[in-house]
């Protein structure tokens, strides 16, 4: 008889759970995820310390995957002309029930796009979308242009992640899911009462995750993307949050100079150039405040030049930046990684 052990978590935690634990190589995928009424029960390879050890439980007789730790492309390779295998991504992202992937060969897609979309559900049966990235991140609001690859003809989806509840386009709004763990460190660090502003809030992950998980006075979420606020707004009512954020439609270099010195803590999760922003972060937040800055830099000396940068804005807003956190979050590519910088800005130097 079978026995292996795996996590039971609620079903709102699963997906940020699972990647977590894929993150890890802890996910056992010979076997399939257990689904109750109420939770989930993910098979894993051994108990880390990072896990509620209450929440392990032992699974007799686990159910099998049909495609026991195949990959898509191994799948694939049993249906296809092989020739197109080695040219495939290995990897790819998932938001809410929806598969991005980036696949340039047109002839490949025109021929097996059934075959490729039913790999993926294979290994995540929860997968009703598959879209392919037709072009990269781009414009103002980093948006990135999707092709319709096979499963529901869609391109919104709902995302459950910190125990939120989350609406997006993946093709209109910039979205991170590889943020999740973020947006839960930042509302840990949140003390009571404290008043937040949310520059670049998207869809409102950060603002919403903050208002659940802590205790905030405030939310101030901060977004220029006009479809990014609709959602943000379904978003903050369908999680009972309005008497906590107020979403404001806006740039963030005219809404922060109606709050000067106003903010105890200010997450700025800009996908790019975040250090553009940084001396309207330094107006808004108040004495010994923290600005949380993300930023996506070259792999070798990832924290070099944002440190020079923080030098520089030290000088020009007379005030001291003291570095107290900062992390490589994850690798972006071959040679670009995405960091973290956790910065306590002092402004009485006298």
């Amino acid at each position: 008889m079978d026995k292996i052990i795996g996590i039971k978590v609620n079903k709102d935690k699963a997906q940020e759970t699972i990647s977590k634990i894929k993150e890890e190589n802890n996910f056992n995928s010979r076997y399939k995820i257990i689904r109750e009424k109420e939770n989930i029960i993910i098979p894993i390879k051994k108990i880390t310390s990072d896990l509620n050890k209450n929440n392990i439980v032992e699974i007799n007789n686990p159910e099998k995957q049909k495609e026991i730790g195949l990959t898509y492309k191994e799948i694939l390779k049993k249906e296809i002309n092989s020739k197109y295998i080695d040219n495939l991504p290995s990897s790819y992202d998932i938001v809410g029930d929806i598969i991005i992937i980036n696949i340039e060969d047109k002839e490949f897609l025109k021929e097996y796009s059934s075959n490729l979309t039913n790999s993926l559900k294979k290994i995540h049966p929860h997968i009703k979308v598959v879209l392919n990235k037709s072009k990269e991140h781009h414009g103002t609001f980093r948006t990135q242009d999707l092709e319709w690859i096979g499963g529901e003809n869609r391109k919104e989806t709902i995302i459950q992640e910190n125990g939120c509840y989350l609406k997006t386009d993946v093709e209109k709004v910039f979205y991170s899911t590889r943020l999740a763990t973020e947006r839960k460190r930042i509302a840990s660090l949140v003390l009571e009462n404290e008043t937040i502003g949310v520059f670049f809030a998207g869809v409102g992950p950060f603002s919403i995750a903050i208002a659940k998980l802590a205790k905030p006075k405030e939310i101030i979420s901060i977004e220029l993307n006009p479809i990014g606020v609709k959602y943000m707004e379904e978003n903050i009512l369908k999680n009972q949050m309005e008497k906590i954020i107020t979403p404001i439609e806006g740039d963030v270099k005219e809404i922060s100079k109606r709050y000067p010195n106003y903010f105890d803590r200010i997450p700025m999760p800009l996908p790019k150039s975040a250090e553009n922003f940084l001396d309207d972060a330094i107006f808004s937040i108040k004495d010994k405040g923290i600005i949380h800055i993300y930023n996506f830099v070259s792999k070798n000396e990832p924290f070099k030049e944002i440190e020079k940068i923080i030098k520089e804005k030290e000088k020009k807003n007379n005030c001291k930046i003291e570095i107290i956190f900062k992390k490589v979050i994850r690798s972006f590519s071959q040679t670009t990684v995405q960091i973290v910088m956790d910065l306590k800005i002092s402004k009485d130097l006298s």
